[in-house]
């Protein structure tokens, strides 16, 4: 097990623990020092962690064939066209025609029906308690709508493999039961009255804790193809695993995911952009736990397609941490990390050259001229109900 998790032992095993033992004990007490850039992080035996697996973006060719003509053997006939033909993620962006809409939309409706009444308790119930979800006529008639706003961000994330949507869809309102309870689970995820998280400025309250940490934070901002930016921060966390409910910090997640998809056809088509700064975060900050939930969130759950995840100025505890992110991340997820080192300036203009972000558009954190104020940008959501 460990031989999978931290790559191929050196020749002298003790020393290799003996160091890494070292490395734990000194990064509880401190932060510790980034990697230098002519560091090799595409492995070797000398490695502890490899991530070469993981930093080739090569689009899925075999995978990208069987998207463009998903279908085909229950008697589809589309073959997407692409909206981005160059796109930088080597995703796929169909155009979205009505027939397609029609097809697939009806495709959905026979997968969701298809899947059985025991396995979809919570399906079933959202179609009772959130009716304006699932409909946008009158009648509050949730079959066969084309139009349908909710359902067409889980089609848009699976590339309107409708078999995989109604799955997506079914784990959705699942996980949403176990992360915000029988009595929260069904209210708009906004902050302020009218939903879920019980914001009260004495900060006494869980989730008004876990959203002030800001592990994730909204920038607001959006690359040249229009994606939005979301900055992660791990060093933001407390070293104390108890001073926070790992159940609302994951609650955080589905806020600040569900924010930035409502309402935004950019997103939901070609995905988001997530720059994690894990520069300054100790061992002792990392919860596994709390990591494997918020994995179990994104994977086949919240519709949510996630184009990238840039890791910025890794440090050497990043060798200790990683394996264990990569397992509780899955392949598919793996396959979207970029790994950004070396100075500053040097990864600034990575991100505006080859990626499409403006410094103007990064936080200071990243060296940009963002400032990202948390307290604010969550009073604002709460004035408006958002």
């Amino acid at each position: 097990m460990l031989r999978q998790l931290f790559g191929k032992k050196k020749k002298s095993s003790k020393g290799a623990v003996d160091i890494q033992a070292k490395e734990v004990q000194q990064s509880q007490s401190q932060p510790m020092a980034e990697k230098q850039e002519e560091v090799d992080h595409d492995g070797g035996e000398e490695k502890i962690a490899t991530i070469a697996d993981v930093t080739d973006n090569t689009p899925d060719k075999e995978n990208e064939s069987k998207n463009k003509n998903e279908g085909t053997e229950k008697g589809d006939v589309f073959a997407f066209e692409y909206t981005d033909h160059d796109d930088l993620y080597g995703q796929t962006i169909p155009v979205e025609t009505p027939d397609l809409l029609s097809t697939k939309f009806q495709e959905l409706e026979n997968e969701l029906d298809r899947i059985p009444e025991s396995d979809k308790k919570d399906y079933l119930r959202a179609l009772q308690k959130c009716p304006h979800l699932f409909s946008t006529n009158d009648n509050n008639d949730n079959k066969n709508d084309s139009n349908n706003a909710f359902k067409l961000m889980f089609l848009r994330c699976e590339i309107f493999n409708a078999d995989l949507a109604a799955k997506r869809i079914v784990k959705y309102w699942k996980t949403r039961v176990e992360i915000f309870g029988e009595d929260k689970a069904f209210l708009p995820l906004v902050l302020g009255d009218g939903g879920p998280f019980a914001l009260s400025n004495n900060g006494d309250d869980e989730d008004y804790t876990s959203m002030k940490i800001g592990f994730l934070r909204c920038t607001d901002k959006r690359d040249d193809a229009g994606r939005p930016i979301i900055f992660g921060d791990p060093s933001r966390m407390p070293i104390d695993h108890s001073s926070y409910d790992v159940k609302s910090m994951v609650r955080t997640l589905w806020y600040t995911l569900h924010y930035v998809l409502r309402n935004d056809e950019t997103a939901q088509r070609k995905g988001v952009v997530i720059i994690m700064f894990p520069k300054h975060i100790k061992f002792a900050q990392f919860n596994r736990k709390l990591a494997k939930m918020n994995a179990e969130s994104i994977k086949g759950c919240i519709p949510i397609r996630l184009s990238a995840i840039h890791i910025c100025h890794p440090p050497v505890v990043f060798d200790l941490i990683f394996p264990v992110v990569k397992v509780l991340m899955g392949s598919k997820l793996r396959k979207k990390i970029q790994l950004n080192s070396g100075s500053e300036e040097k990864v600034l203009e990575k991100f505006e050259q080859k990626f499409g972000m403006k410094r103007n558009d990064l936080p200071t954190e990243l060296g940009g001229s963002l400032v990202l104020d948390q307290d604010q940008w969550l009073d604002e959501r709460r004035r408006n109900g958002q």
